[in-house]
Protein backbone atom coordinates (compact mmCIF):
# COMPACT_ATOMS: atom_id res chain seq x y z
CA UNK A 1 0.00 0.00 0.00
CA UNK A 2 2.67 2.27 0.73
CA UNK A 3 4.37 1.78 -2.66
CA UNK A 4 0.88 3.55 -4.19
CA UNK A 5 0.89 6.26 -2.14
CA UNK A 6 3.96 7.10 -2.62
CA UNK A 7 2.98 7.37 -6.60
CA UNK A 8 0.03 9.43 -6.00
CA UNK A 9 1.56 12.11 -3.54
CA UNK A 10 4.50 12.40 -6.74
CA UNK A 11 1.70 12.43 -9.36
CA UNK A 12 -0.35 15.59 -6.68
CA UNK A 13 3.27 17.29 -6.30
CA UNK A 14 3.87 17.23 -10.25
CA UNK A 15 0.58 18.68 -11.24
CA UNK A 16 0.85 21.43 -8.50
CA UNK A 17 4.06 22.24 -9.62
CA UNK A 18 2.73 22.06 -13.33
CA UNK A 19 -0.37 24.21 -12.35
CA UNK A 20 2.14 26.78 -10.90
CA UNK A 21 4.75 26.74 -13.67
CA UNK A 22 1.55 27.80 -16.16
CA UNK A 23 0.78 30.18 -14.29
CA UNK A 24 4.02 32.07 -13.53
CA UNK A 25 4.54 32.27 -17.73
CA UNK A 26 0.69 33.27 -18.22
CA UNK A 27 1.86 36.62 -15.59
CA UNK A 28 5.22 36.78 -17.82
CA UNK A 29 3.73 39.64 -19.78
CA UNK A 30 2.44 41.00 -16.90
CA UNK A 31 5.71 41.71 -15.65
CA UNK A 32 7.50 42.50 -18.67
CA UNK A 33 8.85 46.38 -19.14
CA UNK A 34 8.63 47.62 -22.69
CA UNK A 35 11.00 50.79 -23.24
CA UNK A 36 12.63 52.99 -25.40
CA UNK A 37 16.13 54.13 -25.75
CA UNK A 38 17.48 57.43 -26.23
CA UNK A 39 20.98 58.72 -27.11
CA UNK A 40 21.52 62.33 -26.49
CA UNK A 41 24.91 64.38 -26.92
CA UNK A 42 26.93 62.11 -29.03
CA UNK A 43 29.49 64.37 -30.63
CA UNK A 44 28.56 63.85 -34.68
CA UNK A 45 26.10 61.00 -36.54
CA UNK A 46 28.64 58.68 -37.33
CA UNK A 47 30.02 58.41 -33.59
CA UNK A 48 25.89 57.80 -32.44
CA UNK A 49 25.61 55.51 -35.66
CA UNK A 50 28.53 53.35 -33.28
CA UNK A 51 26.58 53.48 -30.50
CA UNK A 52 23.58 52.49 -31.62
CA UNK A 53 24.99 49.59 -33.08
CA UNK A 54 26.48 48.26 -29.78
CA UNK A 55 23.75 48.80 -28.14
CA UNK A 56 22.47 46.34 -26.03
CA UNK A 57 19.57 48.06 -24.70
CA UNK A 58 18.81 48.65 -28.58
CA UNK A 59 19.26 45.20 -30.20
CA UNK A 60 17.27 43.67 -27.28
CA UNK A 61 13.96 46.41 -26.79
CA UNK A 62 12.31 43.42 -28.93
CA UNK A 63 12.50 40.93 -25.64
CA UNK A 64 11.48 43.37 -22.47
CA UNK A 65 13.50 42.79 -19.28
CA UNK A 66 10.83 41.29 -16.55
CA UNK A 67 12.57 43.55 -14.04
CA UNK A 68 13.81 46.77 -12.84
CA UNK A 69 16.64 45.16 -12.53
CA UNK A 70 17.36 43.36 -15.36
CA UNK A 71 16.52 46.64 -16.79
CA UNK A 72 19.24 48.30 -15.16
CA UNK A 73 21.75 45.61 -15.83
CA UNK A 74 21.32 45.62 -19.74
CA UNK A 75 21.56 49.31 -19.95
CA UNK A 76 24.70 49.49 -18.05
CA UNK A 77 26.52 46.87 -20.15
CA UNK A 78 26.36 49.89 -22.58
CA UNK A 79 28.08 52.24 -20.12
CA UNK A 80 31.86 50.49 -21.23
CA UNK A 81 31.28 50.30 -24.89
CA UNK A 82 30.08 53.95 -25.54
CA UNK A 83 33.53 55.05 -23.60
CA UNK A 84 35.38 52.74 -25.32
CA UNK A 85 33.94 54.31 -28.81
CA UNK A 86 34.49 57.77 -27.13
CA UNK A 87 37.87 56.96 -26.60
CA UNK A 88 38.73 56.06 -30.15
CA UNK A 89 37.33 59.06 -31.32
CA UNK A 90 39.78 61.43 -29.19
CA UNK A 91 37.10 61.60 -26.27
CA UNK A 92 39.23 60.71 -23.31
CA UNK A 93 37.75 63.08 -20.57
CA UNK A 94 34.22 61.47 -22.47
CA UNK A 95 31.49 61.09 -19.25
CA UNK A 96 28.41 59.07 -20.32
CA UNK A 97 25.12 59.24 -17.49
CA UNK A 98 22.80 56.43 -17.34
CA UNK A 99 18.71 57.52 -16.73
CA UNK A 100 16.10 54.84 -16.36
CA UNK A 101 12.54 56.30 -15.59
CA UNK A 102 10.22 53.86 -15.39
CA UNK A 103 7.26 55.83 -14.82
CA UNK A 104 6.61 56.41 -18.02
CA UNK A 105 5.04 53.72 -20.46
CA UNK A 106 7.04 52.61 -22.17
CA UNK A 107 9.87 53.37 -19.76
CA UNK A 108 13.06 55.33 -21.00
CA UNK A 109 16.78 54.50 -20.92
CA UNK A 110 18.66 57.75 -21.86
CA UNK A 111 22.21 58.12 -22.44
CA UNK A 112 23.40 61.60 -21.63
CA UNK A 113 26.88 61.74 -23.49
CA UNK A 114 29.16 64.43 -22.49
CA UNK A 115 31.67 64.71 -24.49
CA UNK A 116 34.37 66.93 -23.99
CA UNK A 117 36.89 68.42 -25.94
CA UNK A 118 38.64 65.84 -28.53
CA UNK A 119 42.44 65.02 -28.31
CA UNK A 120 44.31 66.10 -30.85
CA UNK A 121 47.22 64.04 -32.85
CA UNK A 122 50.22 65.90 -32.02
CA UNK A 123 53.05 63.63 -33.59
CA UNK A 124 53.68 60.48 -35.48
CA UNK A 125 57.10 58.43 -35.43
CA UNK A 126 57.76 55.67 -37.95
CA UNK A 127 60.77 54.31 -37.44
CA UNK A 128 62.33 50.49 -38.46
CA UNK A 129 63.31 48.10 -36.02
CA UNK A 130 66.84 47.07 -34.99
CA UNK A 131 68.52 45.04 -38.28
CA UNK A 132 65.79 45.91 -40.66
CA UNK A 133 65.73 47.86 -43.77
CA UNK A 134 65.09 51.77 -43.65
CA UNK A 135 61.61 52.08 -45.86
CA UNK A 136 61.35 55.64 -47.37
CA UNK A 137 57.80 56.68 -45.76
CA UNK A 138 55.02 58.67 -47.68
CA UNK A 139 53.92 61.65 -46.01
CA UNK A 140 51.15 61.75 -43.35
CA UNK A 141 48.09 63.09 -45.42
CA UNK A 142 48.96 60.13 -47.55
CA UNK A 143 48.83 57.20 -44.16
CA UNK A 144 45.64 59.22 -43.53
CA UNK A 145 47.15 61.20 -40.83
CA UNK A 146 46.89 64.92 -39.86
CA UNK A 147 48.50 66.74 -37.08
CA UNK A 148 46.20 68.93 -35.04
CA UNK A 149 43.21 66.77 -36.29
CA UNK A 150 40.66 65.14 -33.70
CA UNK A 151 42.89 61.99 -32.92
CA UNK A 152 41.28 58.58 -34.39
CA UNK A 153 41.95 54.95 -33.19
CA UNK A 154 40.56 53.62 -36.70
CA UNK A 155 42.61 56.28 -38.45
CA UNK A 156 45.76 55.20 -36.56
CA UNK A 157 44.96 51.28 -37.17
CA UNK A 158 44.37 52.24 -41.03
CA UNK A 159 47.72 53.89 -41.21
CA UNK A 160 49.55 50.30 -40.53
CA UNK A 161 48.10 48.98 -43.51
CA UNK A 162 49.03 51.77 -45.27
CA UNK A 163 52.88 51.24 -43.67
CA UNK A 164 52.67 47.94 -44.98
CA UNK A 165 51.35 48.51 -48.46
CA UNK A 166 53.99 51.45 -48.78
CA UNK A 167 57.07 48.98 -47.90
CA UNK A 168 55.37 46.29 -50.42
CA UNK A 169 55.34 49.15 -53.14
CA UNK A 170 59.23 49.79 -52.57
CA UNK A 171 60.23 45.55 -53.34
CA UNK A 172 59.72 44.06 -49.78
CA UNK A 173 56.44 41.35 -49.95
CA UNK A 174 56.68 40.34 -45.93
CA UNK A 175 56.77 43.96 -43.94
CA UNK A 176 55.48 43.64 -40.03
CA UNK A 177 54.33 46.43 -38.81
CA UNK A 178 53.91 46.85 -34.97
CA UNK A 179 50.05 48.04 -33.98
CA UNK A 180 51.02 51.75 -33.33
CA UNK A 181 51.91 52.78 -29.66
CA UNK A 182 49.52 55.54 -28.08
CA UNK A 183 50.52 57.91 -25.52
CA UNK A 184 48.24 60.27 -24.01
CA UNK A 185 49.34 63.27 -22.64
CA UNK A 186 45.71 64.36 -21.17
CA UNK A 187 47.61 67.77 -19.58
CA UNK A 188 48.07 69.12 -23.68
CA UNK A 189 45.31 66.76 -24.76
CA UNK A 190 47.24 65.43 -27.30
CA UNK A 191 48.28 62.12 -28.52
CA UNK A 192 51.51 61.39 -29.75
CA UNK A 193 51.70 57.32 -32.25
CA UNK A 194 54.88 54.86 -32.65
CA UNK A 195 55.17 52.50 -35.55
CA UNK A 196 57.83 50.08 -35.64
CA UNK A 197 58.29 48.18 -38.49
CA UNK A 198 60.54 45.06 -40.30
CA UNK A 199 60.67 45.08 -44.02
CA UNK A 200 61.74 41.78 -44.28
CA UNK A 201 64.18 40.66 -47.50
CA UNK A 202 63.74 42.64 -50.56
CA UNK A 203 62.32 40.20 -53.54
CA UNK A 204 61.85 40.47 -57.48
CA UNK A 205 58.74 38.70 -58.97
CA UNK A 206 58.94 35.09 -59.89
CA UNK A 207 57.04 32.64 -61.87
CA UNK A 208 53.69 33.33 -62.61
CA UNK A 209 50.94 30.80 -62.20
CA UNK A 210 47.24 30.31 -62.64
CA UNK A 211 44.21 28.01 -62.22
CA UNK A 212 40.67 27.87 -62.89
CA UNK A 213 41.15 28.51 -66.62
CA UNK A 214 38.80 26.20 -68.57
CA UNK A 215 37.45 28.37 -72.03
CA UNK A 216 39.81 31.61 -71.24
CA UNK A 217 43.13 31.56 -72.77
CA UNK A 218 46.41 31.50 -70.67
CA UNK A 219 48.17 33.83 -72.89
CA UNK A 220 45.44 36.13 -72.81
CA UNK A 221 44.90 36.47 -68.49
CA UNK A 222 48.83 36.48 -68.60
CA UNK A 223 49.50 39.16 -70.73
CA UNK A 224 47.25 41.31 -68.06
CA UNK A 225 49.86 41.15 -65.12
CA UNK A 226 51.78 44.96 -65.39
CA UNK A 227 54.91 43.14 -64.23
CA UNK A 228 57.32 40.70 -66.15
CA UNK A 229 59.38 37.60 -64.26
CA UNK A 230 62.32 39.49 -62.81
CA UNK A 231 60.97 42.69 -62.04
CA UNK A 232 61.47 44.09 -58.56
CA UNK A 233 58.78 43.50 -56.38
CA UNK A 234 56.38 45.89 -55.86
CA UNK A 235 52.58 45.53 -53.87
CA UNK A 236 50.62 47.81 -55.72
CA UNK A 237 51.11 45.89 -58.80
CA UNK A 238 49.35 43.08 -57.59
CA UNK A 239 46.49 45.13 -56.64
CA UNK A 240 46.64 46.34 -59.84
CA UNK A 241 46.60 43.27 -61.72
CA UNK A 242 43.40 42.13 -59.57
CA UNK A 243 41.54 44.95 -60.62
CA UNK A 244 41.99 44.35 -64.34
CA UNK A 245 41.40 40.37 -64.04
CA UNK A 246 37.80 41.12 -62.48
CA UNK A 247 36.99 43.56 -64.22
CA UNK A 248 37.42 41.58 -67.34
CA UNK A 249 34.30 39.82 -67.06
CA UNK A 250 34.84 36.80 -67.34
CA UNK A 251 35.48 36.10 -64.10
CA UNK A 252 32.97 35.24 -60.89
CA UNK A 253 35.88 35.41 -58.68
CA UNK A 254 40.27 35.98 -58.89
CA UNK A 255 42.76 34.91 -56.09
CA UNK A 256 45.61 36.54 -56.13
CA UNK A 257 47.65 34.51 -54.05
CA UNK A 258 51.46 35.68 -53.02
CA UNK A 259 54.30 32.23 -51.91
CA UNK A 260 54.66 32.04 -48.23
CA UNK A 261 58.89 32.40 -48.71
CA UNK A 262 61.34 33.36 -51.96
CA UNK A 263 62.70 30.80 -53.88
CA UNK A 264 66.56 30.49 -53.74
CA UNK A 265 67.17 33.32 -56.37
CA UNK A 266 64.96 36.06 -54.26
CA UNK A 267 62.19 35.89 -56.30
CA UNK A 268 58.24 35.64 -55.25
CA UNK A 269 55.93 33.31 -56.89
CA UNK A 270 52.56 34.82 -57.64
CA UNK A 271 49.59 32.26 -58.11
CA UNK A 272 46.10 33.41 -59.41
CA UNK A 273 42.85 31.23 -58.69
CA UNK A 274 40.37 31.80 -60.97
CA UNK A 275 36.77 30.88 -61.37
CA UNK A 276 35.16 31.44 -64.43
CA UNK A 277 31.70 33.06 -65.20
CA UNK A 278 29.47 31.89 -67.61
CA UNK A 279 30.37 34.14 -70.68
CA UNK A 280 26.44 33.85 -72.39
CA UNK A 281 23.70 35.78 -71.17
CA UNK A 282 20.39 37.25 -72.34
CA UNK A 283 18.49 40.16 -71.67
CA UNK A 284 14.98 41.37 -71.32
CA UNK A 285 13.93 45.01 -70.29
CA UNK A 286 11.32 47.35 -70.95
CA UNK A 287 9.84 50.78 -69.45
CA UNK A 288 7.09 53.36 -70.19
CA UNK A 289 6.82 56.85 -71.04
CA UNK A 290 3.26 59.16 -71.56
CA UNK A 291 4.81 60.74 -74.72
CA UNK A 292 6.85 57.65 -75.94
CA UNK A 293 4.89 54.55 -75.15
CA UNK A 294 5.92 51.59 -74.17
CA UNK A 295 9.96 50.47 -75.02
CA UNK A 296 10.78 46.73 -74.78
CA UNK A 297 14.68 46.11 -75.68
CA UNK A 298 16.35 42.08 -76.05
CA UNK A 299 20.04 41.90 -75.84
CA UNK A 300 21.92 38.57 -76.77
CA UNK A 301 25.70 39.07 -75.06
CA UNK A 302 29.04 36.52 -75.68
CA UNK A 303 31.79 37.96 -73.44
CA UNK A 304 34.30 35.56 -74.69
CA UNK A 305 33.76 34.77 -78.61
CA UNK A 306 37.49 33.82 -79.24
CA UNK A 307 38.43 32.47 -76.19
CA UNK A 308 40.18 36.12 -75.20
CA UNK A 309 37.51 38.22 -73.71
CA UNK A 310 36.02 39.47 -77.41
CA UNK A 311 32.45 40.32 -77.06
CA UNK A 312 30.06 40.44 -79.40
CA UNK A 313 26.26 41.91 -78.27
CA UNK A 314 22.80 41.53 -80.66
CA UNK A 315 20.54 43.77 -79.32
CA UNK A 316 16.66 44.59 -80.62
CA UNK A 317 14.82 47.34 -79.25
CA UNK A 318 11.23 48.78 -80.24
CA UNK A 319 8.83 51.66 -79.28
CA UNK A 320 6.27 53.40 -80.22
CA UNK A 321 8.82 56.22 -82.28
CA UNK A 322 11.49 54.03 -82.79
CA UNK A 323 12.37 50.51 -84.24
CA UNK A 324 16.54 49.42 -84.51
CA UNK A 325 18.32 46.98 -83.89
CA UNK A 326 22.47 46.80 -83.67
CA UNK A 327 25.23 44.28 -83.73
CA UNK A 328 28.27 45.06 -81.92
CA UNK A 329 31.65 43.85 -81.49
CA UNK A 330 34.51 44.57 -78.76
CA UNK A 331 38.28 43.05 -78.65
CA UNK A 332 39.94 43.96 -75.48
CA UNK A 333 43.70 44.53 -74.98
CA UNK A 334 44.03 45.87 -78.59
CA UNK A 335 47.55 46.33 -79.24
CA UNK A 336 48.24 47.14 -75.83
CA UNK A 337 46.44 46.20 -72.50
CA UNK A 338 44.33 49.35 -71.93
CA UNK A 339 42.62 49.74 -75.15
CA UNK A 340 39.60 48.07 -76.87
CA UNK A 341 38.61 48.19 -80.83
CA UNK A 342 34.74 48.41 -80.81
CA UNK A 343 33.22 47.84 -84.02
CA UNK A 344 28.75 48.63 -84.32
CA UNK A 345 26.56 48.23 -87.05
CA UNK A 346 22.96 49.83 -86.21
CA UNK A 347 19.77 50.05 -88.55
CA UNK A 348 17.13 51.69 -87.54
CA UNK A 349 13.64 53.78 -88.31
CA UNK A 350 13.39 56.64 -86.47
CA UNK A 351 9.57 58.02 -85.99
CA UNK A 352 9.20 60.84 -83.66
CA UNK A 353 6.86 64.03 -84.15
CA UNK A 354 10.15 65.63 -85.96
CA UNK A 355 11.04 63.53 -88.50
CA UNK A 356 10.47 60.08 -89.80
CA UNK A 357 14.71 58.76 -90.40
CA UNK A 358 15.29 54.70 -91.97
CA UNK A 359 19.13 54.86 -91.38
CA UNK A 360 22.06 52.16 -91.24
CA UNK A 361 25.23 52.90 -89.74
CA UNK A 362 28.57 51.73 -88.92
CA UNK A 363 31.29 53.07 -86.70
CA UNK A 364 35.02 51.42 -85.65
CA UNK A 365 36.76 53.15 -82.58
CA UNK A 366 39.46 53.04 -80.37
CA UNK A 367 38.97 53.32 -76.45
CA UNK A 368 42.04 54.26 -74.41
CA UNK A 369 42.40 54.12 -70.61
CA UNK A 370 44.05 56.62 -69.60
CA UNK A 371 43.84 56.42 -65.72
CA UNK A 372 41.31 54.72 -64.11
CA UNK A 373 38.05 56.49 -64.75
CA UNK A 374 39.10 58.48 -67.81
CA UNK A 375 38.93 57.02 -71.28
CA UNK A 376 40.06 58.69 -74.36
CA UNK A 377 38.15 57.57 -77.57
CA UNK A 378 38.58 57.90 -81.36
CA UNK A 379 36.68 56.72 -84.86
CA UNK A 380 34.90 56.90 -87.78
CA UNK A 381 31.68 56.28 -88.46
CA UNK A 382 29.69 56.20 -91.44
CA UNK A 383 25.69 56.67 -91.61
CA UNK A 384 23.42 56.50 -94.54
CA UNK A 385 19.45 58.09 -93.69
CA UNK A 386 16.86 59.16 -96.08
CA UNK A 387 15.24 62.07 -93.83
CA UNK A 388 11.82 63.43 -94.46
CA UNK A 389 11.10 66.28 -92.19
CA UNK A 390 8.17 69.17 -92.18
CA UNK A 391 10.05 70.57 -95.85
CA UNK A 392 11.27 67.20 -97.73
CA UNK A 393 12.27 64.21 -97.80
CA UNK A 394 16.52 63.75 -98.50
CA UNK A 395 19.08 61.49 -98.66
CA UNK A 396 22.46 61.40 -96.68
CA UNK A 397 25.74 59.46 -96.75
CA UNK A 398 27.14 61.03 -93.62
CA UNK A 399 31.23 60.33 -93.01
CA UNK A 400 31.92 61.52 -89.38
CA UNK A 401 35.36 61.26 -86.98
CA UNK A 402 33.57 60.96 -83.37
CA UNK A 403 36.29 62.21 -80.61
CA UNK A 404 35.67 61.88 -77.02
CA UNK A 405 37.13 61.80 -73.45
CA UNK A 406 34.99 60.84 -70.27
CA UNK A 407 35.56 60.91 -67.06
CA UNK A 408 33.88 58.81 -64.43
CA UNK A 409 34.49 58.35 -60.79
CA UNK A 410 31.16 57.87 -59.81
CA UNK A 411 30.24 54.92 -57.13
CA UNK A 412 27.88 52.72 -59.39
CA UNK A 413 26.38 52.47 -62.41
CA UNK A 414 22.83 52.43 -62.00
CA UNK A 415 22.07 53.96 -58.74
CA UNK A 416 25.56 56.64 -57.82
CA UNK A 417 25.65 58.34 -54.86
CA UNK A 418 28.94 60.00 -54.78
CA UNK A 419 31.56 60.89 -57.38
CA UNK A 420 30.78 62.28 -60.80
CA UNK A 421 30.71 62.10 -64.95
CA UNK A 422 31.99 63.97 -67.30
CA UNK A 423 32.40 63.78 -71.30
CA UNK A 424 33.71 66.22 -73.54
CA UNK A 425 32.61 65.63 -77.69
CA UNK A 426 33.79 66.29 -80.76
CA UNK A 427 32.41 65.04 -84.23
CA UNK A 428 33.24 66.43 -87.49
CA UNK A 429 30.55 65.05 -90.70
CA UNK A 430 30.90 65.17 -94.19
CA UNK A 431 28.38 64.47 -96.77
CA UNK A 432 29.73 62.13 -99.34
CA UNK A 433 27.31 61.67 -101.77
CA UNK A 434 26.25 64.21 -103.47
CA UNK A 435 25.15 67.43 -100.75
CA UNK A 436 28.45 69.39 -100.33
CA UNK A 437 28.01 69.94 -96.65
CA UNK A 438 29.93 69.58 -93.79
CA UNK A 439 29.18 70.92 -90.08
CA UNK A 440 30.84 69.94 -86.42
CA UNK A 441 28.87 68.51 -83.55
CA UNK A 442 30.44 69.26 -79.99
CA UNK A 443 28.85 68.30 -76.68
CA UNK A 444 29.79 68.95 -72.68
CA UNK A 445 27.86 66.91 -69.75
CA UNK A 446 28.27 67.12 -66.67
CA UNK A 447 26.44 65.02 -63.39
CA UNK A 448 27.40 65.46 -59.60
CA UNK A 449 26.49 63.40 -56.95
CA UNK A 450 26.13 64.75 -53.10
CA UNK A 451 25.47 62.55 -50.14
CA UNK A 452 23.85 64.81 -47.68
CA UNK A 453 23.46 62.54 -44.89
CA UNK A 454 23.12 59.11 -43.60
CA UNK A 455 20.23 59.10 -41.52
CA UNK A 456 18.13 59.46 -43.23
CA UNK A 457 19.98 58.61 -46.82
CA UNK A 458 19.45 61.70 -48.70
CA UNK A 459 21.63 62.68 -51.95
CA UNK A 460 21.66 65.27 -54.29
CA UNK A 461 22.37 64.93 -58.39
CA UNK A 462 22.83 67.31 -60.47
CA UNK A 463 23.30 67.74 -64.94
CA UNK A 464 24.56 70.31 -66.89
CA UNK A 465 24.55 69.26 -70.79
CA UNK A 466 25.71 71.77 -73.51
CA UNK A 467 25.93 71.56 -77.20
CA UNK A 468 26.24 73.32 -80.43
CA UNK A 469 26.85 72.62 -84.21
CA UNK A 470 28.85 74.63 -86.49
CA UNK A 471 29.60 75.26 -90.17
CA UNK A 472 25.73 75.11 -91.15
CA UNK A 473 22.11 76.64 -91.37
CA UNK A 474 19.77 74.49 -89.30
CA UNK A 475 17.56 73.81 -92.44
CA UNK A 476 20.95 72.09 -94.28
CA UNK A 477 21.63 70.13 -91.25
CA UNK A 478 19.84 66.84 -91.24
CA UNK A 479 16.36 66.77 -89.33
CA UNK A 480 17.62 63.23 -87.69
CA UNK A 481 21.15 65.36 -86.53
CA UNK A 482 20.23 68.13 -85.16
CA UNK A 483 19.85 68.96 -81.20
CA UNK A 484 16.30 68.90 -79.25
CA UNK A 485 15.19 68.92 -75.62
CA UNK A 486 12.09 67.44 -73.93
CA UNK A 487 11.57 63.50 -72.83
CA UNK A 488 12.76 61.47 -69.86
CA UNK A 489 16.39 61.81 -71.21
CA UNK A 490 16.29 65.48 -70.95
CA UNK A 491 13.48 67.82 -69.88
CA UNK A 492 10.84 65.88 -67.82
CA UNK A 493 7.35 67.02 -68.08
CA UNK A 494 7.04 68.09 -71.81
CA UNK A 495 6.76 65.25 -75.17
CA UNK A 496 9.40 63.81 -76.10
CA UNK A 497 11.76 66.51 -78.71
CA UNK A 498 8.93 69.05 -78.12
CA UNK A 499 11.23 72.19 -75.90
CA UNK A 500 13.10 74.40 -78.78
CA UNK A 501 11.55 75.74 -81.98
CA UNK A 502 8.39 74.66 -83.50
CA UNK A 503 6.32 74.60 -86.68
CA UNK A 504 2.55 74.68 -84.88
CA UNK A 505 3.35 71.97 -82.79
CA UNK A 506 6.02 69.94 -84.65
CA UNK A 507 9.84 70.41 -83.49
CA UNK A 508 12.09 71.75 -85.97
CA UNK A 509 15.38 71.23 -83.48
CA UNK A 510 18.12 73.70 -82.87
CA UNK A 511 21.73 73.94 -83.23
CA UNK A 512 22.60 74.62 -79.76
CA UNK A 513 21.15 72.89 -76.78
CA UNK A 514 21.70 73.72 -72.91
CA UNK A 515 19.89 71.72 -70.11
CA UNK A 516 20.31 70.83 -66.65
CA UNK A 517 18.63 69.03 -63.66
CA UNK A 518 18.26 68.59 -60.06
CA UNK A 519 17.27 65.67 -57.91
CA UNK A 520 16.67 64.89 -54.44
CA UNK A 521 17.03 61.66 -53.68
CA UNK A 522 15.62 59.85 -49.99
CA UNK A 523 15.99 56.57 -49.65
CA UNK A 524 13.36 55.10 -47.23
CA UNK A 525 15.05 52.16 -46.84
CA UNK A 526 16.76 49.19 -48.15
CA UNK A 527 14.03 48.76 -50.83
CA UNK A 528 12.27 52.05 -51.19
CA UNK A 529 12.96 55.66 -51.61
CA UNK A 530 11.43 59.15 -52.96
CA UNK A 531 12.39 61.70 -55.50
CA UNK A 532 11.95 65.66 -56.07
CA UNK A 533 13.36 67.22 -59.16
CA UNK A 534 13.38 70.47 -61.25
CA UNK A 535 14.42 70.06 -64.97
CA UNK A 536 15.01 73.07 -67.25
CA UNK A 537 16.21 74.48 -70.59
CA UNK A 538 15.63 74.51 -74.54
CA UNK A 539 16.97 73.44 -77.70
CA UNK A 540 18.06 77.05 -79.36
CA UNK A 541 17.40 77.83 -82.87
CA UNK A 542 21.33 79.32 -83.55
CA UNK A 543 24.57 78.36 -82.64
CA UNK A 544 24.18 79.85 -79.95
CA UNK A 545 22.46 79.92 -76.85
CA UNK A 546 20.35 83.08 -77.31
CA UNK A 547 19.09 84.62 -74.10
CA UNK A 548 15.94 86.20 -75.81
CA UNK A 549 14.65 82.64 -76.58
CA UNK A 550 12.49 80.91 -73.71
CA UNK A 551 13.43 78.70 -71.17
CA UNK A 552 10.89 76.11 -70.07
CA UNK A 553 11.64 74.62 -66.43
CA UNK A 554 9.52 71.15 -65.01
CA UNK A 555 9.13 69.79 -61.93
CA UNK A 556 7.88 66.68 -60.34
CA UNK A 557 8.20 63.61 -58.02
CA UNK A 558 9.50 60.04 -57.84
CA UNK A 559 9.43 56.59 -56.48
CA UNK A 560 12.28 53.80 -56.51
CA UNK A 561 11.90 50.44 -55.89
CA UNK A 562 15.97 49.08 -55.81
CA UNK A 563 16.21 45.78 -57.27
CA UNK A 564 19.41 43.64 -57.47
CA UNK A 565 20.04 44.71 -60.56
CA UNK A 566 19.15 48.36 -59.91
CA UNK A 567 16.25 51.15 -59.18
CA UNK A 568 13.41 50.99 -60.73
CA UNK A 569 12.18 54.46 -61.70
CA UNK A 570 8.93 55.23 -61.53
CA UNK A 571 8.55 59.67 -62.45
CA UNK A 572 5.72 61.88 -62.71
CA UNK A 573 6.42 65.42 -63.93
CA UNK A 574 4.97 68.49 -64.11
CA UNK A 575 5.17 71.52 -67.02
CA UNK A 576 6.00 74.32 -64.64
CA UNK A 577 5.69 76.84 -68.39
CA UNK A 578 2.92 74.69 -69.72
CA UNK A 579 2.34 75.96 -73.58
CA UNK A 580 -1.48 75.92 -74.08
CA UNK A 581 -2.70 73.35 -77.30
CA UNK A 582 1.15 71.78 -76.74
CA UNK A 583 1.99 70.03 -73.74
CA UNK A 584 -0.07 68.08 -71.42
CA UNK A 585 -0.63 68.34 -67.55
CA UNK A 586 2.05 65.86 -66.82
CA UNK A 587 4.45 63.13 -68.08
CA UNK A 588 4.96 59.85 -66.43
CA UNK A 589 8.31 57.49 -67.00
CA UNK A 590 9.43 54.32 -65.88
CA UNK A 591 12.36 52.34 -66.63
CA UNK A 592 15.59 50.95 -64.82
CA UNK A 593 18.38 52.92 -63.25
CA UNK A 594 18.29 56.54 -61.88
CA UNK A 595 17.52 59.27 -64.84
CA UNK A 596 21.26 60.21 -64.82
Amino acid sequence: MTYPLFIQVRRLLLSASLVLAAGAFADTSDLEIPYRVRIKGAPDGAILGEMKSVSDAIALRRSPPISERQLQRRAERDLPRFQQILRAHGYYTAEVMLRINTDRKPARVTYQVVAGEAYRLRDVLIEPAADSAVGVMPRLPQLGLYRDAPFSARAALRASNAIAQQLQHQGYPFPRVTEPEVHVEHAAQAVDLRYAYETGPLASFGDLSFSGLVTVRESFVRAKAPWQQGDPFDGSLLRQAQRRWSGSGLFASVRVLKGEALDEAGALPVHVAVSERKHRTVSLGGGYATDEGFRARATWEHRNLFAQGERLALSWAASEISYNTEARFQKPDFRRVDQTLTYSLRAALDEPDAFRSRNVGTVIGIDRLIRTGLVLGGGVGFKYASVRDAEEQERFGLLYVPLRIDRDTSDDLLDPRRGGRWSLGLAPYQDVIGRDINFYKLRASGTRYVPLGRRPEIDLAGRVTLASILGEERSDIPADERLYAGGGGTIRGYAFQSVGPLDGKTPLGGRSLAVTSAELRWRLNPEFGLVAFIDGGTAFEGVYFDSKEDVLWSAGVGFRYFTPVGPLRFDLAFPMDRRRGTDDAYQFYISLGQAY
